[in-house]
């Protein structure tokens, strides 16, 4: 049947499908690399690779040059002759080439080959007294925050920080693709406010030529999305687990290191679940499984970071062979029984210092869920307990960063859901969300995890700015 289905979509017989599933790449369609060469260690062969220099040297009338492309955390390193290369002597720190030669055995005790230059074209000069990046410097996250364009260029960042960050990414879509889900692009315009914060940012009118007047793009009012969540939950009621892996936006005009205004957030929904505690379960799984392989596959990135007095001090703690949990209640009596919080509020929410107390002074800097938080404080879609004051919920706080995700139970008993939709005044605006209830409703449970606060745990790196790329905050969107 799967042979058929692809001939008659494609009009190939099953003969040359098979070939095209099934063949190698003996010659690579793409250019050689510094890592090709590195690890294949062709002794004898010609190479061509183009790429910048780390360090040049000088040894009498012989030049060695550190050639690195992005490919390995290791540079190769380039013999050549000035006699026969006359214009090698205008290559410096940033400089990009092309270098043709030969692989030869190397005579250094630290490497195991080289590569004889025959020829060198250079593609691009760079100025190294006025570039940013300086030869044979470790340079701290503070100043590469000042030079975002070129920070995938060190080698801690680009190639240690920004590789571990790819790595999670694979291995995140990878655990739920090996679990079954459905990964969903869920839409970054949204005309709802998923978590009821007011920290949005508002799709802006436009003057319309042909009314005189400001006009809304789409027919209402919409946002920029804090959350996929509700759209998950539209998935999932049909194909059961579900999750994406999204930027999000909030306008939060915070300049903590916690704080950014575009971020990413890994968000699972899945069907089925009744019971807080099975979703504790698989929330642990996925965290254990993700960072388990993360640390294995990237050994090399982690040993850099190290180089440079970034350990993740409390990674280990992700491996526990159980966390624990601590209602709301509990939470709120530790808390006031403290010098600091002896005056927390009836029904408050807990800050970054509360989650700090709790999980320092109380856990012993142990990770551990906290649960069941009034239903006054949490989002209309959390499904309330039987005691009709709490909502199935938790917040897993992890030391040195607090709250690291949230999820919850979701409400799925639709009268109950209309009502509080109906006080909140927003049965117009959710009409198709009630909808997901009105017919046919399926329980269903997810939770959100912050990529980048995921990655600070991991690297032991301590603020959000310095884990992505390029980062946008209050005040700062660079370009």
């Amino acid at each position: 049947m799967f042979s058929l289905i692809y001939r008659f979509y494609f009009h190939l017989p099953a003969s040359r499908i098979h070939y095209y599933l099934t063949r190698s790449i003996t010659t690579s369609i793409y250019p050689q690399t510094v890592s090709d060469i590195l690890k294949t260690k062709p002794i004898g062969s010609s190479v061509s690779l183009i790429g910048s220099l780390e360090n040049v040297r000088k040894l009498k009338t012989q030049y060695f040059l550190d050639f690195i492309d992005g490919s390995s955390l290791n540079h190769l390193q380039v013999i050549v002759s000035g006699k026969n290369l006359p214009d090698v002597g205008k290559l410096n720190f940033g400089s990009t080439i092309r270098v043709n030669g030969t692989i030869v055995r190397s005579t250094h005790p630290q490497q195991e080959i080289e590569l004889q230059a025959k020829q060198i074209d250079i593609i691009g000069s760079c100025d190294a007294f006025n570039y940013p990046l300086k030869c044979k410097t470790k340079h701290s996250f503070h100043f590469l925050r000042s030079c975002e364009q070129f920070r995938a260029r060190d080698r801690m960042y680009g190639g240690a920080l920004l590789s571990i960050r790819s790595e999670l990414f694979y291995l995140i879509h990878n655990y739920f693709h090996e679990h079954k889900f459905t990964h969903i692009q869920t839409p970054c315009i949204t005309s709802s406010d998923c978590e009821g914060g007011g920290e949005t940012f508002k799709i802006k009118e436009y003057y319309s030529q042909s009314t005189s007047q400001m006009k809304e793009y789409f027919d209402k009012q919409t946002y920029l999305t804090v959350s996929g969540q509700l759209h998950l939950e539209a998935a999932a009621s049909g194909l059961s687990r579900v999750y994406t892996l999204n930027p999000v936006f909030r306008a939060d005009k915070n300049l903590s290191r916690f704080h950014l205004a575009e971020f990413w957030m890994l968000e699972a929904e899945i069907a089925g679940i009744t019971k807080l505690e099975q979703l504790l379960d698989i929330y642990k799984h996925i965290l254990q499984t993700v960072t388990a392989n993360l640390r294995q596959n990237c050994r090399e990135q982690f040993r850099l970071l190290e180089e440079y007095d970034i350990k993740p001090e409390f990674i280990d703690q992700f491996f526990l062979d159980k966390y624990s949990i601590v209602t709301y209640d509990e939470a709120v009596g530790y808390l006031k029984k403290s010098d600091e919080f002896q005056d927390f509020p009836k029904n408050g929410d807990f800050t970054r210092a509360h989650e700090n107390y709790l999980c320092q002074k109380i856990m012993n800097n142990q990770p551990f869920f906290l649960i069941n938080y009034p239903k006054e404080v949490k989002p209309f879609y959390m499904l309330v307990n039987d005691d009709e004051c709490t909502v199935a919920n938790f917040d897993f706080i992890f030391p040195s960063v607090g709250e690291l995700s949230g999820g919850s139970l979701r409400e799925h008993r639709y009268e109950r859901l209309h009502k509080t939709v109906e006080l909140l005044k927003l049965d117009d605006e959710l009409d198709w969300y009630l909808d997901l209830r009105r017919y046919g409703s399926m329980p269903t449970a997810g939770f959100g995890l912050g990529i980048e606060r995921f990655l600070i745990a991991l690297t032991g790196i301590d603020n959000v700015r310095d884990v992505i790329p390029f980062p946008r905050y209050y005040q700062h969107c660079m370009s």
